[in-house]
């Protein structure tokens, strides 16, 4: 029996130590996992604000969790194009991969005494414009430069329920297309620059159908408002029938604007902080007739909170019964400038923005961030920047919330 012991002891106890070998292992697998996952999330945080440091953040994630490059027998990658998996050579996808070579103490009869254990993950920009029409696209471009800019300069990805349409001399330069029907469904005989579109994508629902639609209740502030060769100061309220404005220099107070029957600003200078205009048909009572700015320039910035009845980070939200059916409802056209962070939500209806043929410049941009959800946008002889650095919000990217299967932690 002693010498049956004896010859038994060794091998029971050298399984034992393989099992204790294992679970390190796997322990080691499941912190590093841990610590990928945080330095992809970092990465894509960092990516949108448009500091060009997330490669450099997603490295300090990772050692937060544990694992530094270049100690311990570390190796930490960061790129985008993952190599494999199935978001590989997606330009939106950021891939954080740690590698560690681990000494064992009793496999080493079986390996040799080192383990490689590796983890790695993805996560994909989130989108800062949705597009949900049909028919002939949801996306046109026409003699324009498209361009969104957040990560190495460029910026955001683009998502299309339907089709882009891009017609020569248009140019479609953005870091990703994603477009959840078929390649048929897209016309691209302009140039259409780096990255390729990506076809038959996760279809995205609305990104913003968690927030609540605000609503015309109580008297109307003023009801046909026209002003016209003036300077003013407005304050938020009800604008039934129209809020016009021609050939004037106009405020807008922080606060929430209901408005019926569209609007027409014309020749005239917009500013204002903290503002929403929200467009409505009052329940029936009117129109919703059309947002139309023309010829002069708006500064308007959104809300960062809801101090004044304002919805932080959405500067246009037209009324979700909506249907977009003809001429574009929402149009910039020809402006000397726009500037200000700010989404329009408009998802049931159409939006136009464009510039002169020659000698406009107009550019379509913001200090910081510039998102659209809308039935379709048509773009022609202009430039407009399309930005996701939502920094400035407290609450943070305003497309977040709603669980959306792209955008975020994916592997």
């Amino acid at each position: 029996m002693l010498v049956l012991y004896a010859a038994v002891m060794p091998v029971v106890l050298l399984f034992c130590g393989i099992a204790l070998d294992v679970g390190i292992l796997e322990l080691t697998k499941l912190r590093m996992q841990t610590a990928a996952d945080a330095g992809a999330l970092a990465a894509q945080l960092e990516a949108e604000r448009g500091t060009g440091n997330w490669q450099t953040m997603a490295m300090e994630d990772a050692s937060i969790n544990g694992f530094t490059n270049g100690q311990n027998n570390v190796t930490i990658t960061v790129s985008q194009f993952p190599a494999y998996g199935d978001y590989q050579g997606r330009y939106d996808a950021l891939q954080v991969t740690i590698t560690q070579n681990l000494s064992t103490v009793f496999m080493w009869t079986l390996n040799g005494g080192t383990v490689s254990v590796s983890a790695s993950s993805v996560a994909l920009l989130t989108p800062c414009a949705y597009f949900y029409g049909g028919g002939s696209g949801a996306l046109t471009a026409y003699g324009v430069n498209v361009y969104t800019g957040s990560l190495l300069g460029n910026t955001c990805p683009l998502y299309a329920s339907y089709g882009i349409d891009i017609e020569a001399p248009g140019q479609l330069a953005t870091e990703a297309q994603d477009i959840s029907g078929p390649a048929s469904q897209s016309v691209l005989d302009g140039v259409v620059s780096f990255p390729s579109p990506m076809f038959n994508t996760v279809a995205i629902p609305d990104p913003l159908a968690w927030e609540t639609q605000p609503t015309l209740s109580g008297a109307c502030t003023y009801t046909g408002l026209t002003v016209s060769n003036t300077t003013r100061t407005l304050s938020p309220g009800n604008y039934c029938k129209g809020l016009n404005l021609t050939n004037s220099t106009v405020t807008l107070s922080p606060g929430l604007y209901v408005i019926t029957g569209g609007a027409t600003w014309s020749n005239s200078t917009v500013t204002g902080t903290g503002v929403t205009l929200f467009f409505t048909n009052g329940g029936g009572t009117t129109s919703y007739g059309q947002f139309v700015v023309k010829y002069g320039s708006m500064t308007l910035s959104a809300p960062t909170d809801s101090t004044n009845g304002g919805i932080p980070g959405v500067l246009v939200f037209a009324d979700r019964n909506w249907v977009h059916t003809g001429a574009q409802d929402f149009q910039l056209y020809q402006l000397t400038n726009y500037y200000g962070d700010g989404i329009w939500y408009i998802k049931g209806a159409g939006m136009s923005i464009a510039g002169c043929k020659t000698g406009c410049g107009t550019v379509v941009t913001a200090p910081d961030y510039f998102g659209i959800v809308a039935d379709n946008l048509y773009v022609t002889a202009t430039i407009v920047h399309l930005l996701n650095n939502y920094s400035s919000l407290p609450a943070g990217n305003p497309f977040l919330p709603s669980g959306l299967p792209i955008g975020g932690l994916v592997q």
